[in-house]
């Protein structure tokens, strides 16, 4: 056979040529017709693919944020992010009447926001309230019967399971990618919250993608095959700024809690235990603690603070925290989230190991202090009778308090002053003649530069004693009421 080959090969190349042709097509009769019902799965992904795209896409929005400031904080990307893109991002339409979750990093010190629907609609959003702990923020637009998403249990998330990313990814219009969950409870040390004190309590949780996701996503949803939101895009890993690997996503529980917290509370309630806790449990700890365990589990406290939640509940520094209320922890950022969903007061069950010994500790939670004077001075403006916001910047136009103004007033750049929305006719501060659009710029000689700074020094004002609201207004200029602080 060998020779008989060799002979028509060199005698009769096409001869050749031809024998191996019909070799060809006897042996491979499966490749050149594949059977319809190997390519059936695909086609079924595909027809997945598309129906979520289609269910979700109108509720999916364009965010442009702009702001008198020169330059926008950075997003959690990369500092090289070109700068036309640092004020656009993402929204997620979670109610017909116009309530759309986006991330904190699009909207921060921003002075007017815009959202495009689907349909090209366009409208002015405010801020309701966000958690830059987590990087979550609440818009609303004045619309009805808007489309909406439907929102899942990220709980249920399993590494593996086929996840789809829609946004605005660089402003090219709505787009669609695709990948799998890649990791759960990923930490990435990307939040910037407001300052360095809040930075300790970062919540960082996030569900890792390869769906690919590139600036301009921020605030968009991550979708499971039935079109549901499982989380919401906020980051990427990365050294240019743009896709290489993979994305992060806010899990939509964490979210959901921002927004039953904000409608229900109008601001963040989060649970508060007090304690600092090592990044990750390793051998070298176990061995340097003398520590009677086999593997690394738990998350071991470092410091316990004073007076804090923690304190009260006897943990102590170097107890390593097992399970809370029954559920394993195995990383610090796990306890945070479980703690983050808990409200103040609520006691939570801790089984820890202490000297090798396994005990149950019961704590019964906090709330951090900047939280409880935030609320404390949302409180104390009730009593008095109005209601604050942040100066927009459509206000401030509209009302005349330009650059030139608020630089005369001592504000720099990224002060904000708040502004009057509302007035209880029978209440003290109505009765001091303070009225709608009554532009705060100082209160007992400190200057105003935010809400929240404000709403903080309202919460130390001393009971039965008067404080000084400087006012400005369009018509006379700057004017002072005394109120009575009420007891």
């Amino acid at each position: 056979m060998m020779r008989l080959h060799r002979v028509v090969w060199r005698d009769s190349p096409w001869v050749g040529i031809a024998f191996i042709a019909t070799l060809l097509v006897r042996t491979l009769p499966s490749m050149a017709q594949t059977p319809a019902q190997s390519t059936q799965p695909l086609a079924d992904l595909s027809r997945a693919f598309r129906h979520a795209y289609e269910q979700v896409r109108p509720a999916v929005v364009l965010i442009e944020a702009t702001t008198r400031q020169q330059k926008r904080p950075l997003p959690p990307f990369h500092p090289e992010i070109p700068e036309d893109f640092r004020g656009m991002g993402s929204g997620t339409i979670v109610s017909d009447d116009g309530y759309i979750l986006s991330n904190y990093h699009v909207v921060a010190n921003a002075d007017s926001i815009q959202v495009t629907l689907a349909d090209r609609r366009t409208y002015r959003a405010k801020v309701i309230g966000f958690d830059s702990l987590i990087d979550i923020a609440l818009l609303k637009v004045e619309a009805q019967e808007l489309p909406t998403v439907q929102l899942a249990d990220s709980d249920r998330l399993q590494i593996g399971d086929w996840v789809l990313a829609i946004g605005h990814p660089l402003g090219m219009g709505t787009t669609l990618t695709h990948g799998i969950v890649s990791a759960l409870g990923r930490q990435a040390g990307v939040l910037n919250p407001r300052s360095d004190e809040e930075n300790r309590y970062a919540i960082e949780s996030f569900i890792q993608t390869n769906a690919v996701i590139n600036p301009g996503n921020s605030g968009g949803p991550l979708l499971d095959l039935q079109g549901r939101v499982v989380g919401i895009n906020t980051a990427i890993s990365t050294r240019t700024g743009y896709y290489i690997g993979y994305g992060l996503a806010v899990p939509i529980n964490l979210a959901r809690e921002v927004v039953d917290d904000l409608l229900v509370h109008g601001r963040i309630v989060r649970g508060y235990l007090g304690v600092a806790m090592e990044s990750e449990m390793t051998q070298e700890l176990i061995r340097k603690r003398g520590l009677d365990m086999e593997r690394p589990r738990g998350v071991y406290l470092k410091d316990v603070q004073p007076n804090s939640p923690a304190e009260r509940g006897g943990l102590l520094a170097d107890d390593i925290v097992l399970s809370l209320d029954g559920i394993a922890v195995n990383h610090f950022n796990h306890l945070q989230t479980l703690i983050y969903g808990r409200d103040p007061g609520e006691t939570i069950h801790l089984q820890i190991m202490r000297q090798s010994q396994i005990r149950q500790v019961a704590v019964v939670l906090g709330e951090r202090e900047d939280d409880r004077r935030f609320s404390e001075g949302h409180q104390r403006l009730e009593q008095l009778g109005l209601s604050v916001e942040s100066l927009p910047v459509e206000l401030a136009l509209e009302l005349g308090f330009g650059d030139e103004l608020a630089a005369e007033l001592g504000f720099a750049l990224g002060e904000k002053p708040v502004v009057v929305v509302d007035v209880d006719p029978d209440g003290l501060a109505a009765d001091k003649g303070i009225r709608v659009h009554d532009v705060i710029t100082e209160i007992d000689q400190e200057r105003v530069t935010s809400l929240e700074q404000f709403m903080r020094f309202v919460s130390g004002l001393d009971e039965g004693q008067f404080a000084f609201f400087w006012l400005w207004r369009p018509d006379t200029g700057i004017n002072v009421r005394a109120l009575m602080i009420p007891e």
